[in-house]
């Protein structure tokens, strides 16, 4: 369940392909890392997975009532299972982090 405030505002400097845009705000509600590291947050609708290494957020679906289940039950830092596989859920200064970590530009959706 996404709590009513963001965590977080996550600034989008604009698209990798297509026509350029300005700059936007995404708010930011939570998040969690797989057991590679990789990183996805929650925005209202859907999901970003963020690929550091190009500076690359790529839209996701919003997790499942399952995997939410179980994420809505984890205090931040903590880790939680579904599906056999292990995540951690992020804290909000973790978010905060990631949110000024860079200039993300919005890649290929799903």
């Amino acid at each position: 369940m996404i709590d009513s405030l963001p965590v977080a505002t996550l600034a989008i400097k604009g698209f990798v392909k297509g026509p350029p845009c300005s700059e936007h705000s995404e708010p930011v509600y939570g998040g969690y890392a797989n057991g590679r590291g990789e990183i996805v947050l929650f925005a209202k609708d859907f999901a970003y997975h963020v690929n550091f290494k190009n500076q690359i957020l790529k839209q996701r679906p919003p997790l499942n009532v399952g995997a939410q289940a179980r994420y809505d039950a984890t205090e931040a830092g903590e880790d939680f299972e579904y599906a056999t596989k292990t995540f951690r859920r992020l804290s909000r200064q973790q978010i905060s982090e990631i949110c000024t970590a860079g200039h993300f530009r919005l890649g290929s959706k799903f």
